[in-house]
């Protein structure tokens, strides 16, 4: 089974404690880094499956870095807070499904749940996503087919289902798909 990719952003302390406390699991940590720019970049080229951040970076707060990193629509973060840091990110988690808070010190036990949870829903999400868009396609293919199904039918006097082996038969000739024989009867008789 392949690992989940990670990166982990923080000192060098932090990145030690995450690395330590994940090298048991089924994660692979593929970069790590101090600075919150160096690891948005890092997210756009590796595309990893979490990202693990310290609440205190070198060059924004984990709380800005979160926003930036969500925006990517990439992958789910953990922020590694205190309890008065947690508080911001509570603000945070209210709009967004993929940040999640992990108190310090680091619990190893916590820490790997919360890892293993992240990425389950965040690949739960994705796939629900492409399940939708593929359900708007066929809906969409399917409105265009019955449109130029009512064409045909008005044009040249034939039932439904003539209407649609017609179009069934052009697109087979054509090596087509039946959509876009409907999108070229829709343009033909657009007037």
């Amino acid at each position: 089974m392949e690992k989940d990719k990670v990166i982990i952003v923080g000192s060098k302390e932090i990145v030690s404690a995450v690395s330590k406390n994940l090298e048991t699991t089924d994660f692979s940590i593929i970069a790590s880094t101090a600075s919150a720019n160096d690891a948005l970049g890092k997210i756009n080229s590796l595309f990893p499956h979490l990202v693990i951040t310290d609440y205190n970076l070198s060059d924004m707060s984990g709380f800005d870095f979160a926003k930036l990193a969500e925006s990517l629509h990439i992958c789910p973060l953990i922020i590694l807070s205190n309890q008065m840091q947690s508080e911001y990110i509570d603000d945070l988690k209210n709009n967004i499904l993929d940040i999640f808070c992990v108190l310090k010190p680091i619990n190893n036990i916590i820490l790997n749940h919360t890892a293993y949870l992240a990425v389950k829903l965040a690949k739960t999400i994705h796939e629900y996503e492409n399940t939708i868009t593929d359900l708007k396609q066929q809906l969409e293919n399917r409105k265009l087919i019955e449109k130029a199904k009512g064409i045909l039918m008005k044009k040249f006097a034939l039932s439904e289902n003539d209407a649609y082996i017609e179009m069934r038969k052009k697109a087979m000739n054509a090596a087509k798909p039946i959509e876009q024989i409907a999108k070229n009867i829709i343009e033909i008789f657009k007037n």
